[in-house]
């Protein structure tokens, strides 16, 4: 017997605990930021626990049931993704709790309020990962993107306060652009319910332009290029925590919305002509991406710019599902790993670059030179995660572009394997920038320098970095087991109808 509220404790914990982190005094915020952050990831294993024994689990948390209530859905690729966020929600929590020490009187009252906005960002990711209904996956983005405004806000700086009206901009235009979809759809259906939408897939230009501006809303979301305007600053001016949240969750919940979407039944309704065109503007992020970020001056940056180089990799997914592939599922298995273990790397990869920053006092590469003596632990993780972001064995990334590429080379888009390629390639040219400045010593110093034990406070945030880090390497050695699960009730891309 699977109790009626299962699925509501990975979204209604989180916000209990926001609340919580309200209401609790300075002294004692660290200590129980911990403890709500296991409890907020323990609240999965229940739910995948039910999946494997139940099969795909639907509930009516309001006991109204679809098209008058808004169903929670659980199957495979909505477990993994809660795994993920729990993952990240807990090395962010405990890194965060390193990373901001005490400072002046405003710098403390600005990072009081990073613990219920993060509480409120991971509630709501979570309810993205479980809904099924077009209007509350409005809902929950839009508490995603106020949470996400003020978490930049935090920085005080000058710079965070114009990335933040940047980041608050764009994340309303693509709101209402999403909603004025869903209302068109809803004229066409008098349904928000992706299941029961199926019977409603009929191309008409009020289902065909709805499901063109909830696209579009989404790419802005997600800063698919060319809309990727405000995510380097947002990204680079933020506190270390914070990009790692926006960077390897936010914009990665945007891409899985998208895909849920388009391939629980509305992308039978998209021409080829859009398939292509997302395949299109991934391929351009890809390398502009790339471009950009060997440009940069800032580790911070170049992560930033990385970031829209690894999210056109997730949009190549739409464009290799235009045509009959051999293997739809191994497609799709690819998209989601190249998804999770980017976000897991990018988290990873922020937070080291926080710890390096906090200890050198910059992130300006001219200024790191021989850095790789003098935080050992903080290289060490960022050449872990990049190995991820570079897409090399042993990771998650590795297998992801590679089902990928193979896809590309059996639907006969050669073009789009090459893209990949050049990606990997890109990538391994700006993070050998980043490596080479860490581990050439400067030259007013010798080469061999005193060990040091590491503080506290940097044992505390590197910690959790490496086991994210890590988290993408690891499970390549027992891939049945995601992939088990990821085999319940997954949706598999099908070929659209030209």
């Amino acid at each position: 017997m699977i109790p009626p509220w299962l699925l509501t404790l990975p979204v209604a914990l989180p916000l209990a605990c926001a609340l919580l982190a309200l209401t609790l005094p300075a002294p004692w915020t660290g200590r129980w930021v911990r403890m709500g952050s296991l409890l907020c990831a323990l609240t999965i294993f229940p739910c995948i626990r039910a999946l494997l024994q139940h099969g795909p689990i639907r509930q009516n948390p309001g006991g109204w049931g679809a098209p008058l209530g808004i169903q929670l859905y659980l199957d495979g690729p909505s477990a993994l993704f809660l795994i993920f966020a729990a993952l990240l929600g807990v090395g962010v929590g405990w890194y965060a709790v390193a990373y901001f020490t005490p400072g002046k009187a405003g710098t403390r009252a600005r990072q009081f309020l990073f613990w219920p906005l993060w509480f409120v960002t991971w509630a709501a990711v979570n309810s993205l990962f479980l809904t099924l209904d077009l209007f509350n996956i409005y809902v929950s983005m839009e508490l995603v993107s106020i949470a996400g405004v003020g978490l930049i806000l935090i920085a005080g700086s000058s710079g965070a306060t114009r990335a933040a009206l940047q980041y608050q901009m764009q994340t309303l235009v693509a709101g209402l652009i999403y909603l004025l979809g869903v209302g068109l759809v809803y004229n066409a259906t008098g349904n928000l319910d992706l299941h029961l939408l199926r019977d409603y897939l009929e191309p008409g230009p009020l289902k065909n332009a709805g499901l063109a501006l909830m696209t579009a809303g989404l790419l802005i979301k997600a800063a698919l290029f060319p809309m990727h305007f405000w995510l380097p600053k947002a990204h680079a001016d933020a506190p270390a925590p914070v990009s790692a949240i926006l960077s390897g969750l936010v914009v990665t919940t945007a891409f899985v919305m998208l895909s849920k979407i388009w391939f629980s039944g509305l992308g039978v309704l998209a021409p080829v002509s859009l398939h292509l065109a997302l395949g299109a503007l991934g391929s351009a992020g890809i390398l502009w991406g790339g471009i950009l970020a060997l440009q940069q001056r800032r580790l911070k940056r170049i992560l930033a710019y990385s970031t829209v180089s690894q999210v056109g990799y997730l949009f190549l997914v739409f464009a290799l599902t235009f045509q009959d592939t051999p293997d739809p599922a191994r497609l799709w298995s690819g998209a989601v790993y190249l998804a999770i273990s980017h976000g897991l790397a990018k988290g990873a990869a922020f937070m080291a670059a926080g710890v390096l920053q906090k200890h050198e006092g910059t992130d300006q590469l001219s200024l790191l030179r021989g850095a790789a003596l003098r935080n050992p632990g903080a290289v060490a993780v960022l050449a872990v995660a990049s190995i991820n972001l570079m897409g090399l064995p042993p990771s998650l990334g590795f297998v992801g572009k590679w089902w990928m590429i193979k896809s590309a080379i059996y639907t006969g888009q050669g073009g789009l394997a090459v893209i990949l390629l050049l990606g990997g390639l890109l990538s391994g040219a700006y993070l050998f920038r980043v490596f080479e400045a860490l581990l050439r010593p400067k030259e007013t110093e010798s080469s061999v320098t005193e060990e040091r034990p590491a503080p506290p406070s940097r044992l505390g945030m590197l910690l959790p970095a490496m086991l994210l880090a890590l988290a993408t390497l690891l499970p390549v050695l027992f891939l049945s087991v995601p992939n088990r699960i990821l085999s319940i009730g997954s949706p598999v891309p099908q070929a659209s109808t030209p």
